[in-house]
């Protein structure tokens, strides 16, 4: 008889060690296997062979003729320690369910090259480039700050050619299913069925065979898609591509609470791959880190199309000025203006209203006052239950005043219309116009990618929508990008909003100006002095980058201190602020080492019938907050380096 212990696949299993299974025969370490886990059966893998112990032992009920590579392996290993306290969730990362259906023949790999013409390297492309490839294989990180429209793609493309001429695989990971197939196509035409594309939008079936494929190929392949990509079982893989690194979809939200930056690079310590990781409006922290560890940042600034650099055209409409308003919510006098012009024109204009957040934000419509914590500079929250402002990070609250405290006005604004009223209105105010809408209550027929060919042929006037309109779209024929409320992002009560705003406008201000047509950005705000809506109009990233470091650092916000987030969800609010107040009191007790905030209610304090407190526990040791989730008990959810405290 044999004993192996296996890690269970199981996101349930909240075990901080492995389970001890026996079979009667000899088994292989990375050996996908079936057990039983309290009443149901669930996939494993062998992690190692172990003695007999001195309890009794479940049989391996069965095993899939399925070996983990040693490098994911290994990945397992080092994802498991760095993220600790969810061993199941971080197995079913290697050894995903639509493993457990029945194994299918992956095709044929060809190593065919389609030769799709490339335009040649400009100047900065080729430094970049050059400077990846002056550097001796291993493992090794870039930062390439690229501006939208900059060409990064382009310098995939090269990277990833001189990775397969080296007999290595490539992973390219985007930041959400959307953006995935634009840029899979990008490098299908060039590379071939040697591209793999990867996501959760695709059939049990055909997931399973994705993985067979990166499994038992030995040529190189290129896989792209989404952040779980990087946990694909491919041989030798010798670049890792983080696009648009700064998205927030990058960070895991559920266990083991991943970060993808952090992965690739225990994953390039691993198997010696180069990590490039492109933005134009890279992480604060990311940037921070980079420049501390001496990480080379590679710059691009030209367009790719035109060879010369963006000049952005802007305005910065203030909301609160008198002159500006009409009798339509948030569209501007201004606005109704330029909208004239570019349907004169026959050019595009894109009209964006952030929701996210703006139900609970508290203006003045008068002057842009903004009530903030006292403790952490953040924006206070509206709960209307009891009339009071909240701070979710550190709990600080006081009652609603009926003026505003700096002008004495009662025009206090606490929510915005949304994307159906805005075009219903414009509707009104150019009924000449083709006006499409586009969110998340879309039928499928009607989503930005079932008309992606009226938008590119300009047969669309006007667009209005929410983020969903932001990202990755080339439209030629785009003048106008009207941004109705620019500060809305400003609203969250969090140390990351700022930073969040200014990259939205710069992906907002980045749908023009790229080379096709002049373009006209206009900033509609309440709060026109923000160094966010400033610094992101003016193209200043690197006042922007002082102004964040500097705030941070005062208040001890990441990347000055490490920090977790442990919330806890109960049946009601007291119950889950008393269970709060009792670990953070034990915790406390056991270290003195720490700042514990709160606790104080989650930014969407009742979920699903449940009440959600947190604390938010900070350290200049990372190990003391590995220590804290590796020793928690109960029912809890503990968020190592969260990209925000919502």
């Amino acid at each position: 008889m044999y004993y192996y212990e296996i890690a269970p696949a199981d996101k349930s299993y909240r075990g901080n060690s492995l389970l001890t299974y026996s079979s009667d025969e000899k088994l292989a370490p990375g050996q996908l296997v079936e057990i039983g886990l309290r009443n149901k059966k669930t996939l494993g893998f062998i992690v190692q062979e172990s003695s007999k112990p001195s309890f009794p032992t479940k049989p391996i009920n069965g095993f899939k003729d399925l070996l983990l590579p040693t490098a994911s392996y290994d990945f397992f290993k080092a994802i498991n320690d760095f993220y600790p306290g969810y061993p199941g969730a971080s197995s079913q990362l290697f050894a995903p369910s639509y493993l457990a259906g029945k194994t299918v023949s992956p095709a044929p790999v060809t190593t065919k090259n389609t030769e799709v013409p490339l335009p040649p390297l400009n100047d900065e492309q080729s430094q970049a480039y050059e400077k990846i490839m002056a550097d001796p294989p291993g493992p090794k990180t870039y930062l390439l700050h690229g501006e939208t429209g900059s060409g990064k793609t382009r310098l995939y493309i090269e990277l990833a050619k001189n990775s397969l001429s080296s007999g290595q695989s490539v992973v390219i990971l985007t930041p959400e299913i959307s953006l995935t197939a634009p840029l899979a196509k990008q490098f299908t035409d060039y590379f071939g069925d040697i591209v793999q594309i990867n996501h959760s939008g695709l059939s049990d079936k055909q997931r399973r065979g994705n993985w067979l494929k990166a499994r038992n190929t030995k040529l190189p392949l290129i896989a792209v898609g989404p952040r779980s990509t990087i946990f694909s079982p491919l041989p030798d893989i010798g670049l890792i591509i983080i696009d648009e690194f700064h998205d927030q979809a990058y960070k895991q939200d559920s266990a083991p609470y991943y970060s993808t930056a952090r992965a690739a690079s225990l994953l390039s310590n691993i198997t010696g791959a180069k990590v490039v990781m492109g933005s134009a409006t890279p992480s604060i922290s990311e940037y921070f880190i980079a420049k501390r560890k001496n990480i080379p940042i590679l710059t691009m600034t030209k367009q790719a199309v035109s060879g010369k650099i963006a000049q952005l055209n802007y305005q910065v409409v203030d909301l609160t000025k008198n002159q500006e308003r009409s009798r339509y919510p948030l569209i501007s006098q201004t606005l109704i203006e330029q909208l004239k012009q570019q349907l004169s024109a026959g050019k595009q204009s894109m009209v964006f209203i952030n929701k996210r957040g703006s139900a609970r934000s508290v203006i003045c419509q008068s002057c842009g006052y903004r009530a903030t914590c006292p403790s952490c500079d953040l924006p206070l929250a509206y709960h209307a239950d009891n009339h009071k402002l909240l701070c979710h990070t550190c709990g600080y609250n006081r009652e609603l005043l009926g003026n505003c405290p700096v002008c004495s006005s009662s025009e206090i604004i606490f929510k915005s219309p949304g994307t159906k009223m805005i075009a219903e209105n414009l509707a009104k105010l150019f009924p000449q116009a083709k006006i499409v809408r586009f969110d998340k209550d879309n039928l499928k027929a009607e989503r930005m990618e079932n008309n992606y060919s009226d938008l590119t042929s300009g047969e669309t006037d006007i667009i209005v929508g929410t983020q969903i309109i932001t990202k990755g779209h080339d439209l030629p024929h785009l003048g106008l990008v009207a941004i109705l409320q620019a500060e809305t992002g400003l609203d969250f009560p969090d140390f990351s909003s700022e930073e969040k705003s200014y990259q939205l406008i710069k992906q907002l201000m980045g749908r023009v100006n790229r080379g096709h047509t002049p373009g006209l950005v206009l900033l509609q705000t309440f709060d026109p002095l923000s160094p966010a809506i400033k610094y992101a109009a003016e193209n200043n990233w690197h006042n922007f980058y002082q102004q964040q470091i500097e705030q941070r650092k005062r208040h001890g916000f990441p990347p000055f201190k490490h920090a977790l987030k442990i919330e806890a969800s109960r049946k009601s609010s007291s119950s889950a602020q008393k269970t709060l107040d009792g670990l953070a009191q034990k915790i406390t007790a056991s270290s003195k080492n720490l700042e514990i905030l709160g606790p104080s209610p989650s930014f969407v304090e009742r979920k699903s019938g449940n009440y959600s407190w947190q604390i938010i526990i900070k350290s200049s040791r990372r190990s003391d907050l590995t220590g804290i989730v590796s020793g928690l008990r109960g029912n809890y959810k503990a968020n190592l380096d969260p990209i925000n405290f919502l």
